[in-house]
């Protein structure tokens, strides 16, 4: 695998510099064969091209990507293993992963070796390389707990035994090009602070920080408690949307530059900055992506729904997948000379929007920027509790600045409107876990108990209560 991941690193590298012509090339080759592959291979697809009385032959172009419907992850959930995954070979020959469960719940996700080769050429190489890192420089990933190992059980056809597909972190790797980047990789699990992790970060000492931008606040402030620093040459954000007061104030706490990443494991890959951040550069030659907006192509600079086709993962394909996030599509090219498409802005999940008593909808990167850039404010979580219902909650440290409620609430009004009730709640953080979500709609996800707001320790004076 190791001549081989060298190989991907080159193609990948000469990819990324492709003209917009030779890129569109490559794309619709991919295309026709992974739709042809799904279909004949994925009984999910299969039945879902029937139905719209489509054929492999049918989808030549990149003007027919839109001939093809919509897929949930619903549907590929409620499929695997049997009528999600590609029966093209034996199950448990496909590595597996876990998406994170933040948007629906998780989902295990299969992907195939080949697509695994060209994956560590693009994680490890590519995007690393875009930014000024080397592939044998050390990476520290901060991650919330432990994970579970991912073992599924269930029957193939004809068949009867324990399904048990490989797992990226099982031993079966460590011989690999993906195992022996990882002798420079390590990651940490934070759950409550950055007192979690600080002590193995500065023992380490990274050159590349990777988390998402929450969880390095929380490690920010930690340092700033200890009159700790910490020099890496360059910090990566990803998992949730970076707000630009969250980049600043990162760039502040690390003496870096912030680079921020937009990628899912469903997919595998997604969009991320370079050096000129400029917007986010597409993994074209992985995925198409479009911007939907009412089912429609949104225009460039119009926000709307992300979804995706995988072009190299043939162990469960993704075609025109619903990814369940909302993004901004630029029509402009980085002045890097990159030809990848551009991604604007990630504005957040879908489920997080929040819509208004008069139809709007706002997503949850508006409400970040104003609540984020109020100031004094750090850790904090905004609720939609009905159409004119809103809630603020709070979680402050002893030695945090005031924050003024008045400045926030009217702000918040200038987004929600003046005819919707605002109330503010101001807590400590006791038992306050590292992750949870700063913005949700709940009429939403008011099945999903796991994102129940944390009022834990937080009160409700009035003199702060509107």
């Amino acid at each position: 695998m190791l001549l081989n991941t060298l190989a991907r690193c080159y193609e990948l590298s000469r990819n990324q510099w492709l003209k917009e012509t030779e890129l569109q090339k490559l794309q619709e080759k991919r295309l026709r064969a992974i739709v042809k592959h799904a279909y004949e291979n994925v009984p999910l697809f299969r039945r879902k091209f029937d139905r719209a009385g489509l054929k492999p032959t049918s989808v030549q172009g990149l003007e027919d990507l839109t001939k093809l419907p919509l897929t949930t992850k619903q549907e590929i959930r409620a499929g695997i293993p049997h009528e999600s995954i590609s029966k093209k070979q034996d199950f448990n020959e496909y590595l597996c992963v876990s998406t994170s469960g933040t948007s629906g719940g998780p989902m295990p996700v299969f992907y195939d070796d080949r697509f695994m080769e060209y994956s560590v050429a693009n994680w490890y190489f590519r995007k690393y390389n875009a930014i000024g890192i080397k592939p044998w420089e050390k990476v520290m990933r901060v991650e919330y707990s432990m994970p579970e190992p991912t073992v599924l059980h269930g029957k193939k056809k004809e068949e009867n035994h324990e399904f048990k597909p490989r797992s990226i972190t099982r031993t079966a790797l460590g011989t690999t090009s993906y195992g022996l980047l990882q002798r420079r990789q390590a990651t940490v699990y934070i759950k409550h602070g950055g007192e979690d992790v600080l002590p193995q970060i500065v023992k380490f000492k990274p050159s590349l920080l990777r988390a998402n931008s929450s969880y390095l606040r929380l490690i920010a402030e930690t340092m700033a408690d200890r009159g700790i620093s910490l020099n890496p040459k360059a910090v990566r954000t990803s998992g949730e949307v970076t707000d630009e007061s969250a980049r600043e104030y990162l760039e502040s706490a690390f003496g870096c530059k912030v680079f921020d990443e937009y990628s899912t494991w469903d997919s595998g890959h997604g969009a991320w900055q370079c050096k000129k951040r400029e917007g986010y550069h597409v993994d074209a030659d992985f995925l198409i992506m479009e911007i939907l907006r009412n089912g429609e192509p949104a225009a460039p600079g119009e926000h709307g729904e992300i979804v995706v086709t995988g072009l190299l993962n043939y162990a469960m394909p993704l075609i025109r997948y619903r990814v369940g996030d909302v993004g901004i599509m630029d029509d402009e090219k980085c002045s890097c000379g990159r030809g990848f498409p551009l991604l604007k802005s990630i504005e957040g999940r879908i489920v997080d929007c929040f819509t208004l008593p008069n139809g709007t909808s706002v997503p949850p990167k508006v409400l970040m920027n104003v609540v984020q850039g109020t100031h004094g404010v750090s850790k904090y979580q905004v609720v939609q509790e009905s159409r004119n219902k809103f809630t603020v909650c709070l979680m402050r440290k002893e030695n945090d600045p005031d924050v003024s409620i008045k400045e926030l609430t009217a702000n918040l009004q200038e987004v929600l409107g003046h005819d919707v009730e605002i109330e503010v709640f101001v807590g400590g953080r006791e038992n306050l876990k590292a992750k949870f979500r700063p913005v949700i709609s709940k009429p939403t996800v008011e099945d999903e108990l796991r994102w129940a707001k944390p009022h834990g320790a937080l009160t409700q004076p009035e003199q702060e209560t509107l």
